[in-house]
């Protein structure tokens, strides 16, 4: 039986959650499309039955709550019975979300009902990507190598969609739907398994259905997964939260060593587009050396004429060889909906990996990773390879000839180290 399913709100982390639980021993795939069981459990290109754990890769964190809801809940009717109670509601590791868009409560609420989980355990922090849950409030840290409250931090406070603005997440789940939520701090973790699995007990038979549970450190981690199983016996759970979710259910399996600690790339060229207008992301691209660089007007992605000289220029590029980074300018004054422009430099990146035989395709930015991957059409994805903290090489699996089995990486606005970008061309190149 699999263990855990899992469903994420966007690209980026799903690709993390997938090495996550790569790395803890498990069998695992991450889909672009609820699964049909299969009656054949030895391959798992025929379905999910052989599968240790299995993920849907979606875009609701830029959803609206009424396409949000009725997406999750077409995803969750198929994954009723596919494990023994513990689902997974993947979402970013600073909780971006807000009441109108990616509206994390309402979308939870239709997940577990929709699978019969009666509470929802929320994973407050992620020690390991520098996220960390204090008395209910995030705090993460930043390109500058500093840590800041989430509602300070120079980036996620004034993202372009939504903005973080209240680091008590016990409000900012509130005002999306949780009024009520539960706060269990760290003064309680601290006190082990046994006491930490009583107090939940005793709030469940109060009536408590959504929990926060703060984590500031690796053992907090381990303690509340720990109780999460135990709970996990008796009561179906829908856990809400990033990565940290699998590292704190799968630490006691054995690492898988079976794959590679480098990957090779395809021959071919590197097409890397960074969709992110993140400080970080902007650092990363001026810094890349390797490549021949276009910085694009986001009005160009939806001019036909300008896209389309866009466009021959790119391939002319990649034609020859040549590694190619296409970045969007930062020019926020145009009238393009955040999430119109996903959609205009999706359906750029999927022209180009459809019409050329790439070596490697890196794309920068979590809403343009989940749209660029979804208009591929591509049908599974698999962990290949450790890259960078929360940036894990992926291989793509699909019946498109230039896609199947080409080696990815899809990093949120805040992943990766400064040189990522001319990291990945120094891969050798698979001669097989």
């Amino acid at each position: 039986m699999t263990k855990i399913v899992f469903c994420a709100d966007d690209f980026t982390g799903a690709s993390d959650t997938l090495a996550t639980l790569a790395r803890a021993g498990l069998n695992a795939r991450l889909y672009l499309t609820a699964p049909e069981p299969s009656d054949d459990r030895n391959d798992p290109n025929k379905g999910p039955d052989s599968l240790d754990a299995f993920g849907v890769a979606t875009s609701l964190r830029a959803m609206g709550v009424e396409d949000g809801v009725a997406t999750i809940g077409a995803i969750a009717h198929k994954l009723v019975g596919a494990c023994n109670g513990l689902y997974h509601f993947k979402i970013c590791s600073t909780f971006d979300s807000s009441p109108d868009t990616g509206n994390i409560a309402a979308i939870a609420d239709r997940y577990a009902s929709s699978v019969g989980a009666k509470w929802k355990a929320v994973i407050g922090g992620q020690p390991s990507l520098r996220r960390f849950c204090l008395l209910g409030n995030l705090f993460a840290g930043a390109g500058d190598g500093e840590l800041y409250r989430i509602d300070r931090h120079p980036v996620m406070s004034v993202h372009p969609v939504t903005p973080m603005n209240d680091a008590d997440l016990c409000r900012h789940l509130g005002a999306q739907g949780w009024p009520k939520i539960g706060l269990i701090d760290f003064t309680i973790i601290r006190q082990g398994r046994a006491a930490l699995i009583a107090e939940i007990r005793r709030r469940l038979a109060a009536g408590e259905t959504e929990t926060l549970f703060d984590v500031s450190e690796e053992t907090d981690l381990l303690t509340i997964g720990e109780a999460i199983r135990e709970i996990a016996k008796t009561t179906a759970i829908l856990c809400v939260g990033a990565s940290s979710v699998a590292e704190a259910l799968f630490p006691h399996l054995s690492p898988n060593t079976d794959h590679p600690t480098k990957l090779h790339r395809r021959p071919g060229p590197v097409f890397a587009f960074a969709g992110s207008r993140s400080s970080l992301t902007a650092d990363q691209v001026t810094r890349a050396c390797s490549y021949v660089k276009r910085s694009i007007a986001p009005s160009d992605l939806c001019d036909p004429t300008a896209l389309e000289a866009l466009r021959a220029e790119c391939l002319s590029i990649l034609g020859d060889g040549k590694h190619l980074l296409v970045s969007l300018s930062d020019n926020r004054d145009h009238t393009i909906a955040s999430h119109d422009l996903a959609r205009a430099s999706a359906a750029f990146i999927a022209g180009i990996s459809h019409t050329v035989k790439l070596g490697f395709l890196l794309i920068a930015g979590g809403d343009t990773s989940s749209l660029a991957l979804q208009e591929l059409g591509i049908d599974s994805l698999s962990f290949a390879a450790d890259f960078d903290a929360g940036a894990p090489i992926i291989r793509a699996h699909a019946s498109l000839a230039t896609l199947d089995e080409l080696p990815m990486l899809l990093k949120g606005g805040q992943m990766g180290k400064p040189d990522l970008f001319d990291n990945i061309t120094t891969l050798s190149v698979s001669t097989v």
